[in-house]
């Protein structure tokens, strides 16, 4: 089953008639309403709602009338006749591409009428277009014919390209529609060509690739009528111009329907339906209902046939377009004659002569060729004047020219004479350039190597910090240990030595083992501190993390310091709870607590309180060792954890080392973990290390 003529002419209008380009519309929308939160004035909203309204035209008709409502409030307050011309012209395409015609028109003549108050001439042109197309689609083509040469006249004038080839586009659509196939052909060719030498044109490159796939199909070359529809398809989907893939789908799919290749035709009118419905447009989704019609005919389904003729014809009806009931109807005689339905054949064939009448073709298609010539015959008449004074103006030129060679010659002998000296200069000149170039590519490799050498001399100078902070740490460390391990010794060796000479009896060495069994533990708690942080600083150090009972570490450090505490009278609570789990290396731990409660032991006086106690905060666990003692003064705080600190002798004279708490602080940072101290000098100190949980 072959689709009925007429059926062919009725998507080539298919430009909307607007004077603007279109966007990438649905990145585009995204960018402009972030830009319409942003701004502040007037003018710089009435310019994004104006783009908005713009990108919606193939996406969303509803909000492209929202959109320019809004910035014709906007212009009405500021007093822009311009702008709210242009609101009512894009208020009226909203209505336009849903198929409501008499709402279109209503707008479109508010629009020229504002633009024509203030002299706006492109709004005045937009309007005459936008007219113009709603009597096309009304099926009164002399009154478009008129409207459309408005337009063309004061775009013409205004050397708008784009809106030219739109214009011309839509006079080619009208021999289109009367069957003027080769001349509509003529008329597309020539928007294609202009199109391409416009930059940044792809929604009018796309229209122009459709139409000339219409009038190739017309004049019998499907294949290349295919190519034209495919290239028009491709720049739409990229651009995502909903509108524009319905219509180049839909043509793709009545030419699958002329090869009789119906499965691949339903594919493509599926997407110009569901396209048409979104956008609300009831002219072209009833125009793909028909094509589907013809497609199941052909596939022989005649219930799914009727469905989708009863359906064309109900949307041709609500919009009341005289040509495409009367394409519905011809569709519909189709389907009954191959049902052998007679009855409804001749009802259908009695509304379909009916429809035609109405139309009146042959009165139409008079009408347009007889506006169209008058129009033709005016531009060749202007195009006579114009030639006319080029004529004239030509002999003008001739005389001048005469004059103008003789001096030529003149110039040209003292051109020539000029010439020979110049080359002469253009030798030395050449030469001197040459010694320039060397000149400047001595100096490139130059400055080159001075760049060079002032990276090499930043290097070292990082270098030399690096090692003068490496010499620094080395200083003291052999400090310390010359320092904190010389005393131990002459203790030890005084002490032997009054044993030695007689000088001591049993009873005072008795007194004198209790502090030399505190110098040994204290000594080899430096010792170990020592052999800790000098690994860390020279080797580096492997964290092996596993999951840990801190309270039985806690524990494990109470009773190796058992004597300690006896010795001194102090007592220790341990009130962090069993199973107080932590994510961190066992011995490294192990040192730090260690260390602190050493560090509390050697500080409190006998009858003092150390405490261990836990909390949990979201993924740490954070543990603190409290002692009542001493405290410590505010302006030993800041260097605490460093080798800048200077400890104090301890409660019973214990020596102290500057080692431990340096140590304590970066083997809790190995381990993701902090640490840090509250104290007041005569208050207590309080240390706290957050680790994360097991």
């Amino acid at each position: 089953m072959s689709i009925p003529k007429k059926l062919f002419s009725l998507f080539t209008h298919f430009i909307l008639f607007t004077g603007t380009a279109c966007f990438a519309q649905t990145s585009k929308v995204e960018e402009l309403l972030g830009q319409l939160h942003k701004s502040n004035d007037d003018t710089t909203t009435i310019r994004v709602l104006r783009k908005l309204s713009g990108a919606y035209t193939s996406v969303d008709p509803v909000k492209k009338f929202y959109y320019a409502n809004q910035f014709r409030v906007l212009g009405e307050k500021n007093g822009l006749d311009s702008v709210v011309s242009a609101a009512y012209l894009d208020m009226g395409i909203s209505y336009g591409i849903r198929g409501n015609l008499d709402s279109a028109m209503y707008y479109f003549n508010l629009g020229y009428k504002k633009a024509k108050e203030s002299n706006y001439e492109i709004g005045m042109a937009r309007g005459y277009s936008n007219i113009g197309y709603a009597f096309d689609q009304m099926d009164k083509k002399k009154d478009a014919i008129a409207q459309y040469e408005q337009a063309l006249k004061i775009f013409k004038k205004l050397n708008i390209q784009k809106s030219i080839n739109q214009v011309i586009t839509n006079l080619g659509s009208i021999y289109f529609d009367i069957g003027e196939y080769r001349t509509a052909d003529i008329y597309f060719r020539q928007v294609l060509e202009n199109a391409r030498s416009i930059p940044n044109n792809d929604m009018g490159l796309a229209n122009a690739y459709f139409s000339l796939g219409n009038s190739s199909r017309k004049l019998n070359k499907p294949e290349e009528a295919m190519d034209f529809h495919q290239r028009s398809l491709a720049i739409r989907e990229r651009i995502g111009d909903l509108n524009g893939v319905a219509l180049s789908n839909w043509a793709i799919g009545v030419l699958y329907n002329n090869k009789k290749e119906y499965q691949k035709a339903l594919s493509h009118l599926e997407i110009a339906i569901n396209n048409n419905r979104i956008l609300k447009n009831r002219y072209q989704e009833s125009v793909a209902l028909m094509s589907v019609a013809n497609a199941m005919l052909g596939l022989k389904n005649y219930k799914k046939a009727e469905e989708a003729a009863n359906a064309a014809l109900a949307r041709a009806n609500e919009i009341k377009s005289k040509s495409l009931v009367a394409e519905a109807l011809k569709v519909l005689v189709a389907v009954a004659k191959e049902q052998h339905k007679f009855e409804d054949a001749l009802k259908f064939q009695s509304d379909l002569i009916a429809a035609k009448d109405s139309l009146d073709m042959k009165s139409v298609k008079k009408d347009v060729l007889v506006s169209d010539l008058k129009r033709v015959n005016s531009d060749v008449r202007t195009l006579e004047k114009a030639n006319k004074k080029i004529n004239s103006k030509n002999t003008d030129y001739r005389n001048v020219i005469t004059s103008i060679s003789f001096v030529s010659i003149v110039l040209a002998l003292l051109l020539a004479f000029l010439y020979f000296q110049s080359a002469q200069r253009k030798k030395v000149n050449k030469l001197l350039n040459k010694q320039k170039q060397e000149i400047e590519d001595a100096n490139e490799e130059l400055s080159a190597l001075n760049d060079e050498l002032s990276k090499q001399m930043n290097i070292i100078s990082e270098q030399n910090m690096e090692l003068e902070k490496l010499n620094q740490v080395k200083n003291k460390f052999f400090s310390l240990v010359s320092h904190d391990l010389r005393g131990p010794m002459n203790t030890l060796k005084a002490l032997f030595e009054m044993f030695r000479a007689g000088d001591l009896d049993r009873e005072e060495l008795g007194t004198f083992t209790i502090q030399l069994e505190n110098t040994i533990a204290t000594t080899t708690t430096f010792l170990n501190n020592l052999l800790e942080w000098s690994r860390n600083q020279l080797e580096g150090v492997v964290v092996r993390p596993s999951t840990i009972d801190l309270s039985q570490t806690i524990k494990d450090n109470i009773r190796l310091m058992d004597s300690q505490l006896m010795q001194k009278g102090i007592t220790v609570e341990n009130l962090v709870p069993a199973s107080s789990l932590v994510f961190a290396d066992h011995n490294m731990i192990d040192v730090v607590i260690r260390n602190l409660l050493s560090n509390a032991i050697k500080f409190c006086k006998t009858g003092d309180l150390i405490a261990f106690n836990a909390l949990v905060k979201n993924d740490r666990l954070i543990c603190s060792i409290t002692d009542n003692g001493p405290g410590i003064a505010e302006e030993d705080l800041e260097n605490l954890f460093n080798l800048s600190y200077v400890s104090r002798p301890g409660t019973a004279g214990e020596r102290g080392y500057h080692i431990g708490l340096t140590l304590c602080k970066e083997m809790i940072g190995q381990n993701n973990g902090t640490i840090d101290v509250d104290s007041k000098a005569g208050m207590g100190t309080t240390f706290r290390i957050s680790l994360p949980r097991g």
